[in-house]
């Protein structure tokens, strides 16, 4: 299994077991073999870039994870941190934050010119935390997947992951998904009863890839949600299969 949407780090309104070696036991325990490992503490820093050696490091200690740095486009190193990111060989995604940096997709045209040039994948975050579950005095609210899916449609060859969207976000933005062959999702919060395989039936099998959102979320009930709802060959098309299409790689 790949797993998409991992992280490593601490939370501010959770009390987790965010360190590398806890979170990668965890999912590990539920078959994930390829772990795709962003800076949980990037978050809510100024400067996210700073946080990104964690996930380095991490790679450099296991081969079973793959460092997803952070990146924000509107910091003067962001062409800096680009680079570093296209050299390191574990790397084939990286993670905006925009909720959190306060910035507007529309205006990042620079930057994912810059990303297809380096040959890189992009997810970014519609929501790490349920805005219903923040604290009044630190809120971020959802990024529109609709502004995700515009960036998708202007840079048409630049591979984008919408990760952490619910099922209803994802379903309103059926036919973006099937109509542009670089847009996909991840499952990580997808929620409510049939969830996956209500998409499924909405054709949208080829674009769904396995995130669990570890540890904020256990992995157990989202593996559960493909296992129960699809059968074994369509289930290992999201929890595998998709993922080495889309980010072109074999495991």
């Amino acid at each position: 299994m790949i797993d998409i949407n991992v992280w490593t780090g601490y939370w501010n309104t959770l009390i987790v077991k965010g360190d590398v070696e806890t979170v990668r036991r965890t999912v590990q325990a539920y078959g994930v073999a390829q772990i795709f490992m962003a800076p949980l503490d990037a978050a809510w820093c100024p400067d996210p870039h700073l946080y990104n050696e964690v996930v380095y490091k991490a790679s450099d200690r296991y081969d079973d994870i793959f460092p997803v740095p952070i990146i924000d486009p509107t910091l003067p190193t962001w062409q800096k941190e680009l680079n570093r990111a296209a050299a390191c060989t574990g790397v084939r995604l990286i993670k905006l934050l925009p909720g959190y940096g306060g910035y507007d997709l529309s205006k990042t045209d620079d930057f994912f010119t810059s990303v297809c040039e380096a040959k890189l994948g992009v997810m970014i975050q519609v929501r790490i935390d349920d805005p219903r579950h923040q604290h009044p005095l630190a809120q971020a609210p959802d990024v529109p997947a609709s502004s995700i899916a515009a960036v998708a449609e202007r840079h048409p060859d630049v591979t984008m992951i919408i990760g952490g969207a619910s099922t209803s976000t994802i379903h309103a933005l059926k036919e973006q998904l099937i109509t542009l062959p670089n847009l996909h999702a991840d499952t990580s919060q997808l929620d409510g009863l049939d969830a996956i395989k209500i998409l499924v039936e909405d054709s949208l099998l080829p674009k769904l890839i396995y995130g669990s959102h570890a540890p904020l979320f256990m992995p157990a009930p989202s593996i559960a949600r493909i296992l129960n709802d699809l059968d074994d060959e369509s289930a290992m098309k999201i929890m595998r299969g998709n993922g080495e299409r889309i980010l072109n790689y074999d495991f």
